[in-house]
């Protein structure tokens, strides 16, 4: 026993050790737990700083310079946990080219944890610091923002925008909850100009170029989620899940995504759930593109006895400078927002593609009508509305399991294969990363069903049924060619909001072709209820003129 006892022992140090040596090696220099600040006067480009495991109060680095081709990196050994009464949890102050890394070795998914910050933001990229990347990095519990990304104008004029430009930011793969304001804070939200009261003058702060925020979960935070401003090039925000934001319901900073002034950014595949705020909103300027988003319950919960207390799915504002915008608004499925699904309030715009979109249950339907799901004022040669789904009715859209908010579409959907073909334009992914279009069409929304049925199910159930369906267009007269004689059929033709507009019955039939005259209606997609031959069949239809 005594011999298996010290074998035992020592493969437990043979194992401790070669953990220890995977945690050290490639490791320029170790950075022990009782130690702050990280100076760069003797770390070189290329260089690897490991954080050593354990508790700390906080962490500056400053004066790192890496260069594109060999940037520093710092990472962790083991979990390294910060707790402190601070300004800040980890900051940057004059440093280029560093990546911080919190997921080596892999199995600590975030192995760099900001676990509270009594006074402070989680982390502030700051003092002039450029090219920086973060991932792998938990942040929560902060008195002010998660992350900041931004060097502040101060009577130096150093971080003017003629003077400083923020280039290359990439934050992914970071998880953040329980923050005081905004969970990103990314660019200066003062795009027009910033008072310094120290010289008493107005300064432009300065810009970002190439920002990348994606694959980040961020959950419970005081302000917006996520916000972007003065980022005026290459600027993408995707992939980030983001639930309940705008706890504080602290006006103008109630949003799930912010894009703000002086930004240009395609806002894609993210998803939004329960927030106080609208889900998205916008004031950039230039060309945007938001798509394959989902947002669910956008501002339900903010004052929900108030419905003048609007908010809404997606909220287009006028830029803070006036300057002009190009939206394109395509394949995004908003659900159950408490206004409207996207509201329109900037006519500073020179066109607008509306495409794609599936927009089910806004809370002002019943004040708007079908204004609840796009409201605007703009004129009409300003905006493109097609391949639209907006309905008041969840059952008729077909989600796999709405009770489990689980949004794919089955395939029997009326979503499926009928989304406008955006040629050039189009999204070529859907939410999820799944090819689109799945074979025979696009699917409308954020998700492109993928069963291997989908694109047959129209052809399976007319060699199936015992009728087929032609239109003539010109008279919306609707032609039912049957296979089989029955005694007799009831049609019902339901709208987009599940209303009931025709009723109509055949009896004693005769003949092999029933018609249905139908221009009484608006055109439009419709769904017609075939009841016969003992079972019920639904149909897809668009009468168009």
């Amino acid at each position: 026993m005594k011999k298996l006892m010290l074998i035992y022992g020592l493969l437990v140090i043979v194992w401790v050790c070669q953990a220890f040596s995977a945690y050290s090696q490639n490791c320029d220099q170790i950075i022990s737990s009782s130690q702050t600040v990280v100076d760069g006067a003797n770390i070189q480009p290329g260089d690897t700083i490991c954080l050593e495991s354990g508790n700390r109060t906080y962490l500056l680095f400053r004066n790192i310079s890496g260069t594109e081709n060999l940037p520093v990196v710092i990472v962790n050994q083991g979990n390294v946990i910060i707790d402190t009464d601070h300004f800040y949890g980890i900051k940057t102050s004059n440093c280029k080219h560093l990546k911080i890394i919190g997921s080596r070795p892999a199995e600590f998914t975030y192995g760099i944890k900001v676990q509270r910050v009594g006074n402070g933001a989680g982390i502030t990229l700051d003092d002039l610091s450029t090219n920086i990347e973060l991932s792998g990095i938990e942040v929560s519990h902060t008195a002010l923002a998660g992350i900041y990304a931004k060097t502040d104008p101060d009577c130096s004029f150093e971080a003017t925008r003629e003077k400083f430009t923020f280039y290359n930011l990439e934050i992914h793969d970071c998880y953040l909850h329980h923050i005081g304001d905004e969970g990103f804070y990314i660019g200066s939200s003062k795009y027009t100009g910033q008072y310094l009261p120290d010289c008493d003058t107005t300064v432009l702060p300065h810009m970002m170029h190439n920002v990348l925020i994606y694959n980040n979960l961020i959950e419970d935070t005081g302000w917006d989620g996520l916000q972007v401003s003065s980022a005026v090039g290459d600027c993408r925000i995707f992939s980030n899940r983001i639930f309940r934001d705008s706890y504080k319901e602290t006006y103008n900073q109630m949003s799930g995504i912010l894009i703000g002034g002086g930004s240009e950014c395609d806002c894609y595949n993210n998803q939004i759930f329960d927030g106080k705020g609208d889900g998205i909103d916008m004031f950039g300027h230039g060309d945007n593109k938001i798509y394959n988003n989902l947002i669910v319950r956008a501002g339900k919960s903010f004052k929900p006895e108030n419905p003048d207390e609007s908010r809404h799915g997606i909220f287009i504002g006028t830029a803070p400078d006036i300057s002009s915008s190009n939206l394109s608004l395509l394949h995004n499925t908003i659900i159950d927002p408490k206004t409207t699904g996207i509201r329109y309030f900037n006519s500073n715009t020179a066109f607008n593609f509306i495409a794609n979109n599936l927009i089910t249950r806004p809370g002002a339907y019943d004040q708007l009508g079908n204004n609840a799901y796009f409201n605007h004022s703009l004129t009409t040669e300003l905006y493109e509305l097609t391949g639209n789904l907006f309905t008041q009715s969840i059952d008729l859209v077909d989600f796999v399991d709405f009770s489990e908010d689980n949004f794919d579409l089955k395939a029997e959907s009326p979503a499926i294969n009928i989304a406008t073909d955006l040629g050039y334009s189009a999204i070529l992914f859907d939410i999820l990363g799944r090819p689109r279009p799945h074979n025979n069409g696009f699917d409308q929304g954020a998700f492109e069903c993928q069963e291997i049925n989908a694109h047959l199910t129209q052809r399976i159930y007319e060699n199936k049924k015992p009728y087929s369906i032609s239109y003539k267009p010109l008279e919306k007269i609707i032609c039912i060619e049957l296979r089989k004689i029955t005694a007799s059929l009831y049609f019902e033709i339901i709208d987009l909001n599940g209303q009931i507009v025709f009723r109509n019955r055949e009896q004693n039939i005769d003949s092999k072709i029933c018609h249905l005259q139908l221009s009484q209606l608006n055109d439009g997609i419709y769904i017609l209820k075939i009841i016969g031959f003992e079972k019920v069949y639904t149909e897809k239809i668009n009468l168009i003129r």
